[in-house]
């Protein structure tokens, strides 16, 4: 591998390991107009299992008995299957919820109960209308009733709500942490339940809390996308110290969505550290889960977007073609075949496009071209482009290919083609110069019969190079076809060849037919140079 086919790594993790939790059966279901029943959680269920997220919070146990239902369901799955995998519930810091939670995840081989309280000032005066003390002290008493709940089984996680406006409370905050790790909690959860400010604030709250909690205890953050800096803040709070990501697939979740696991599993592939998301099957997920949940994926979406993989400009689609099979392209953040997705680029024509992505269409229809050609091609289709008011099919492109490349004028007309009973002479029609002539010509078969024919008009070629290809018809208006390529030069008075090669191509259902097109096709631009 040479450098530039090289994504350097950048791991300043202190070793340390993402945790993913995944929250789209929870956050992201509540979100949904249409909320999934069991038989849709267990697929969804199942989907990240396979994508290998290390925790799931399967839903909120004490909200409905529908919701009982289906968090024991899937604690249930995790048993017999003894997956590896914890499975928790969201439960408010009051005993029915907690009490409801401990029972639906009981099940499960690794539970967690996840309880949650709004520390911050805003919330404490305005929401729960409680001083502070009394609500650090029913945090305490939540953690402890779970604690007691689980009987020694599982963890307990708490959740400090709109935790990114605590800023100016931050102290007593973090002292009521303290007080909850104390009742038993295990993992803390700092949660941008509604994002307000710029990435870095949330950030360096979350180093601060990393400083002063003790070193085994967990600190997840949970962020949601109302500015649209979620994945930002999640991946800059890995790096300042937070260990459990809470992310949703296809970014589902209340409002502008939670933080995407795409994004970020991917960012912090790309930071060089070890990841443990089967990524292959994200691209797939994503497909899927918008299915599942009838939320269109928009085009434009980072990484799985259906649009995403396009090039229009010239210059990117150029450096998307010479960076062409890397591991780091020019334009694109990852290669598809990581997320698996077929495709790292797409080359599409517009007006703003330049040779290279005519020559990558020509290419990736099947037809050959060469750069020079390309640039042929461009002004051609571009003003096609501006005329249409937007980008062009490949079978637009490959319209355009054969008016200009197929078709090139020129003073020799093919007209008609006719062949001898033993195949060793053959007659063809022609317009000349503007007269009407029939050549015969006798050879090892049309392509030399036709140079042995034309020499009567003082034309001499010499033949370079043949080749023949068979086209699909998907790029094209009529049923597939054969494609004849030719290189020629002119011959010298001394009978060698001489001067440029030039290319001649035709097609024809017929492959006979083909060759004699591309032999005139050629001897037409030689003719014209």
């Amino acid at each position: 591998m040479n450098g530039t086919n090289k994504i350097t790594e950048i791991d300043t993790s202190g070793g340390r390991r993402p945790f993913f939790y995944d929250v789209t059966l929870r956050d992201g279901n509540q979100a949904l107009r249409q909320p999934w029943n069991v038989v849709e959680k267990e697929k969804v269920f199942r989907q990240l299992l396979k994508l290998g997220v290390q925790g799931i919070e399967v839903g909120y146990a004490g909200a409905s008995d529908l919701d009982f239902a289906s968090v024991e369901h899937l604690a249930k799955i995790a048993q017999a299957e003894n997956v590896d995998i914890v499975v928790a519930s969201l439960a408010r810091a009051v005993p029915r919820d907690i009490e409801k939670a401990g029972e639906a995840i009981r099940h499960a081989p690794r539970p967690r109960i996840h309880t949650f309280i709004g520390l911050s000032p805003f919330a404490m005066e305005n929401v729960l209308r409680m001083p502070p003390e009394k609500v650090a002290q029913k945090a305490v008493e939540a953690v402890a009733l779970c604690k007691q709940v689980l009987n020694g089984k599982g963890d307990i996680q708490f959740s400090a709500e709109h935790f990114g406006d605590s800023m100016d409370n931050l102290d007593f905050v973090i002292d009521t942490f303290h007080r909850v790790i104390e009742a038993g909690a295990t993992v803390i959860n700092l949660p941008n339940t509604v994002e307000r400010y710029r990435p870095l604030v949330f950030v360096d709250m979350v180093r601060r809390v990393v400083e002063a909690l003790p070193k085994h205890i967990t600190v997840a953050v949970h962020t949601h996308n109302d500015l649209g800096m979620a994945t930002a803040t999640t991946v800059e709070s890995f790096f300042a110290g937070a260990t459990q990501l809470e992310c949703a697939l296809n970014g589902l979740g209340e409002r502008a969505g939670n933080t995407n696991l795409y994004e970020v599993a991917v960012a912090i592939h790309n930071c060089g550290v070890e990841n443990p998301v089967n990524m292959r099957e994200i691209y797939e997920t994503a497909l899927q889960v918008s299915e599942w949940s009838h939320v269109p994926i928009y085009e434009k979406a980072p990484l799985v977007g259906s649009d995403v993989v396009a090039h229009r400009s010239g210059i990117h689609q150029d450096g998307a073609a010479k960076t062409k099979g890397m591991k780091k392209g020019a334009y694109r953040a990852v290669e598809g075949d990581l997320i698996g997705r077929g495709e790292s680029d797409r080359v599409v024509f517009t007006s703003q496009s330049g040779k290279s992505a005519v020559y990558e269409i020509v290419k990736a229809i099947g037809l050959p071209i060469t750069l020079e050609e390309a640039a042929v091609l461009q002004p051609v289709l571009k003003t096609r482009s501006e005329a249409k008011g937007g980008e062009l099919s490949d079978a637009e492109v490959a319209e355009v290919y054969e008016a200009v490349l197929l078709k090139a004028a020129g003073p020799l007309e093919f007209r008609a083609l006719r062949v001898s009973a033993d195949e060793t002479e053959f007659s063809f029609d022609i317009r000349w110069q503007g007269a009407e002539k029939t050549l015969v010509g006798k050879g090892t078969g049309p392509i030399d019969a036709c140079m042995h024919a034309v020499e009567s008009l003082g034309l001499h070629f010499h033949l370079a190079e043949y080749s023949q290809l068979a086209v699909d018809a998907a790029h094209s208006d009529s049923a597939a076809f054969a494609l004849s390529e030719i290189k020629l030069q002119r011959r010298g008075p001394n009978g060698q060849p001489e001067g440029a090669v030039g290319i001649g191509r035709g097609k024809d259902t017929d492959t006979i037919k083909a060759n004699v097109k591309a032999l005139f096709n050629g001897m037409n631009r030689l003719l014209a140079a």
